[in-house]
């Protein structure tokens, strides 16, 4: 788009076409005040605030052409003869505008004067006051006094609640319907409106449940006024109390930035903190209000050792040379193997890391994993994003127009809500989502194209829309070069009639070739997979990558894969080595259990002792709390009781994501820093300090590996004895010698594969004094200003090596077999409210739905079963009962299980796509 020129106050500027005035003014570090407009939003010119008086050149009617004065230069008429609004006009060549002047500033005055006459004089009590647009503006462009006679103002009850996590404040609203845009334009829930008229005028909530939408808490943020307030910060504090600090959020795997604002020792508020790579300026309600666990009441403060009478607190020292004990005598007594650990994938990068060195290097145990263990769970590793994740410098904030997006098996809203945001930016931008899903998901309601594949089919629908590009000669040559296998593909995908896969995918043909087509033909594409992509099998996995690659979407930035995952950091864990089949950054390694394979020898007697971080495996999970049982050891590392630590020897309390300094890697290989905030109760440590401990505590007591235990002729009492005496002739430990997070961040640049520009001094290259900047738009709203913490380093992906080879391989599509005993597929569902540890405390809690199935209208009318009422689903392996709900837009045939707490799964489920029976109870 070419650029336009102007002046502006007597000041010259270039800005691209299409630019609006407020915007091309502060390019010009000149400020237009505003109220209902936002960068992020369509203009509407609801406020008038932003008034300027905009000059053109005169155009001869005769000859279109501008009339050229005396001077030499166009002659210039104010426009429409009257003051325009700024940002619903759009810059011309050669206009003039002035911002100043006796004209604009009556203007800006009788706006300013106009808003305030029924608003409260309650800056002292509001929650906005101090980052309050409204006084900025009324400061430097108000009246100095009001003409209104205070008894004319207009008042209502207030506040009323728009839901139960934003309260409104009718006499403070200036109705400029950010928040209803918000929730129209950008969130895509459009459950806020306008109702009455005149001096009744009001927003008004028009869901049910009130103000039902992931992204209510943005309101508060971008309303220019104190009119919305957050339930969660609502007379807590004043802002100048507040000391902000940069942090990130590992709820899911967008990695928000945010700000933890603290007073003194206390978390006030979580804000977002702005990063157009990740969450832009935004951030979901699950970050904003989730954060609160980290000071429950009954938060651990010491380290327990279970003993006869119970539960006994220790110092420090104690437990981890207890700990240390008792996991260097069942190395002693049953080897190494015996041994297994499991760390949380919402842990930081250094924590992971010592975790597996604490396992690999110190005990000699590739027993190791991060993920639960739960039949629900996939039992493959992905490593697909390495490979073909999108590229670096990938930003899709820039996307839209030459932009496809798949997104398959994936429901955003509820695994990594961002996204819906970000996709849908994409869309409205004029980029094409195709959206495909075995059970209807929020964000299909936006795409180009959507698919209701049928469930198990999944791989079928991938391999059909290969064969349409094969087909059609829709293959592109980009990565022609660097693919081998290419022909055997072809041959291998046509072996199945075209018309066979679409059959078996239950979608109609029209639907796959729109889908094939958009993504083959455009600029950039980019393929985003999620939860029921990975419980379909590693043949949609293979079907996938094949056609990222075919189609030549892989190896530049703004194309390739992104896989939403279960936790914060579950990339960072993969890459760290959490897992049992390589080490850090894909080094090769003896392979050793999965957490599914540590609850089978724990029951058999065969794995003595654990060690787990971050994951309570016990809660809903009966079968992994029978296998806890039967170990003779187990730690826990954990904030709270929680049921798995119930079962342990051993718990130690450790520092919360607030309490400590490390990095996290999102979904597209991102990796970022967050800071320490607070100080942890009993000054818990950090995860990494505690392993570091323990492994100094077993370095002393046997400094090398002993000998197998089939070879240990030596009892055990022996052994034990031995261990002990060799604490005070240990040698001093090697390879243990951390002081603070950034020298595990170093060691990670080295010894990990890609992380090379990780370390902290690297990731703190872009790195300003933090708050408010200079030239920051702060008349858009009070509360978002410039990240200057840093924006992370995007991780190169293996096809952003041009000289990197590709294989690609065939995977047969799993058939799935009929069964008139189980004539149903049951499909474990994810959801952003699940009633997990992280709620504790916060205003979620309500919104956690208790455990239930969902059927679709065919299965629930041939049942006969209604609303609430109960079924029993029955499966080759168990059965399970469960109060029933009913959706219009599931598929028959699917019987949809969202994995929420308090209900144990393991039972029914032989896999995360299971064959069942339903009937009804009662």
């Amino acid at each position: 788009m070419p650029d336009v020129n102007l002046v502006i106050d007597g000041q010259a500027v270039t800005v691209p076409a299409g630019t609006n005035i407020v915007d091309a003014a502060r390019v010009g570090g000149v400020a237009v005040p505003v109220f209902c407009y936002h960068p992020k939003m369509k203009p509407v010119g609801m406020c008038r605030m932003c008034l300027v008086e905009v000059y053109t050149p005169k155009i001869d009617p005769a000859t279109r052409q501008p009339v050229i004065g005396a001077d030499g230069k166009p002659e210039l008429a104010l426009m429409m003869g009257k003051l325009q609004a700024g940002c619903v006009t759009p810059v011309s060549e050669g206009m003039v505008v002035k911002t100043v002047g006796e004209r604009v500033e009556f203007a800006q005055r009788g706006v300013l004067e106009f808003l305030l006459t029924s608003h409260p004089l309650d800056c002292p009590v509001c929650d906005k006051g101090g980052e309050c647009p409204l006084q900025n503006l009324t400061m430097e462009w108000g009246p100095g006094n009001s003409r209104y006679d205070y008894s004319d103002k207009h008042h209502n009850v207030k506040p009323i609640a728009l839901g139960d996590l934003i309260y409104l404040d009718r006499e403070r609203c200036i109705l400029c319907a950010r928040c209803v845009r918000f929730q129209d334009e950008i969130a895509g829930d459009p459950v806020l409106g306008f109702d009455n008229r005149g001096r009744d005028w009001e927003i008004i909530s028009k869901s049910d449940p009130a103000f039902d939408s992931k992204f209510s808490g943005n309101t508060t943020d971008i309303c220019p006024v104190g009119a919305l307030t957050s339930s969660d910060f609502r007379f807590k504090a004043r802002v100048w109390e507040l000391r902000s600090v940069p942090s990130v959020c590992n709820h899911c795997s967008v990695g928000c930035d945010i700000s933890l604002d603290m007073r003194y020792n206390d978390l006030m508020r979580v804000m977002p903190r702005e990063n157009d790579f990740v969450n832009e300026i935004w951030t979901c309600d699950k970050g904003r209000y989730g954060m609160r666990y980290i000071a429950g009441a009954d938060r651990l403060d010491a380290p327990l050792i279970r003993r006869a009478g119970g539960w006994a607190k220790v110092s420090w020292d104690e437990a981890y040379q207890y700990v240390a004990d008792r996991l260097t005598l069942l190395r002693a007594n049953y080897g190494a193997a015996a041994l297994g650990g499991l760390a949380g994938a919402q842990l930081p990068n250094e924590d992971l890391y010592t975790f597996q060195k604490l396992f690999r290097e110190t005990l000699g145990s590739n027993n190791l994993d991060h993920r639960k263990g739960s039949v629900a769970e996939p039992a493959a590793l992905d490593d697909m994003p390495n490979i073909l994740g999108v590229g670096a410098g990938t930003n899709l904030l820039s996307l839209g127009k030459g932009t496809a997006v798949l997104v398959f098996g994936a429901d955003p809203e509820e695994e990594a809500p961002l996204y819906v945001l970000r996709l849908r930016g994409i869309a409205d931008r004029g980029g094409e989502l195709s959206v495909v899903n075995s059970y209807p998901t929020k964000l299909a309601r936006f795409a180009a194209n959507r698919a209701i594949v049928r469930a198990g089919a999944e791989a079928a629908f991938a391999q059909a829309l290969l064969g349409v590009i094969f087909e059609e000669g829709l293959q592109n040559d980009a990565l022609a070069a660097r693919l081998r296998g290419l022909d055997d593909l072809k041959r291998s995908v046509g072996k199945t009639p075209l018309a066979d896969l679409i059959a078996a995918s239950g979608v109609a043909e029209a639907s796959i070739r729109a889908i094939a087509r958009s993504f083959a033909a455009a600029e950039n594409g980019i393929i985003v997979y999620g939860a029921a992509a990975a419980a379909a099998g590693p043949a949609l996995a293979q079907a996938l990558a094949n056609l990222a690659l075919v189609a030549g979407k892989a190896g530049r930035a703004n194309s390739g894969m992104i896989a939403l995952t279960a936790a914060g950091n579950t990339r960072g864990a993969l890459d760290m080595g959490v897992r049992p089949d390589r080490g850090p950054g894909g080094s090769a390694t003896t392979a050793g259990l999965s957490a599914r394979e540590m609850w089978a020898a724990a029951r058999a007697g065969t794995l003595k002792g654990m060690y787990i971080a971050g994951l309570n495996p016990a809660k809903s999970n009966n079968a992994a709390a029978e296998a806890l049982g039967q170990l003779e050891f187990l730690v826990v590392q954990d904030l709270y009781l929680t049921e798995t630590a119930q079962l342990a020897h051993v718990v130690l309390p450790v520092a919360t994501v607030a309490e400590r300094d490390g990095t996290f890697t999102n979904a597209e290989r991102r990796v970022q820093r967050f800071r320490a905030a607070r100080r942890a109760p009993g000054d818990a440590p950090a995860d990494w300090q505690a392993f570091q401990e323990v492994a100094r505590a077993v370095q002393a007591i046997s400094p090398a590996a002993p000998a197998p235990a089939a070879a240990n002729k030596k009892s055990a009492k022996a052994r034990a004895a031995e261990a002990a005496s060799a604490v005070a002739v240990a040698a001093p430990p090697a390879g243990w010698e951390y002081v603070v997070a950034s020298d595990i961040a170093d060691e990670i640049s080295t010894r990990v594969a890609g992380y090379t520009a990780t370390s902290y001094t690297s990731l703190d290259l872009t790195r300003k004094s933090w708050g408010r900047q200079p030239n920051e738009a702060f008349y858009y709203d009070g509360t978002s200003y410039e990240n200057s913490e840093g924006l992370g380093v995007q991780l190169a992906t293996l096809a952003d090596d041009g000289k990197s080879m590709f294989q690609l391989a065939y995977r047969e599509p799993a058939a799935s077999a009929a069964d008139a005993s189980f004539p149903l597929t049951l499909v474990a569902a994810v959801r952003a409210y699940d009633g997990g540890g992280w709620m504790r405390g916060s205003k979620l809690l309500p919104r956690a739905v208790p455990a239930h199935v969902i059927l679709s209208v065919a299965d629930a009318q041939a049942l006969g079963v209604g609303i609430g009422e109960t079924v029993r689903i029955s499966s080759a392996t168990g059965a399970l009962e469960l109060r029933a709900q009913i959706d219009a837009g599931l598929s028959a045939g699917v019987v949809l299980l969202p994995l929420v707490s308090g209900v144990d799964l393991a039972g029914l489920l032989s896999g995360p796509q299971t064959r069942v029976a339903l009937s009804k109870l009662g």
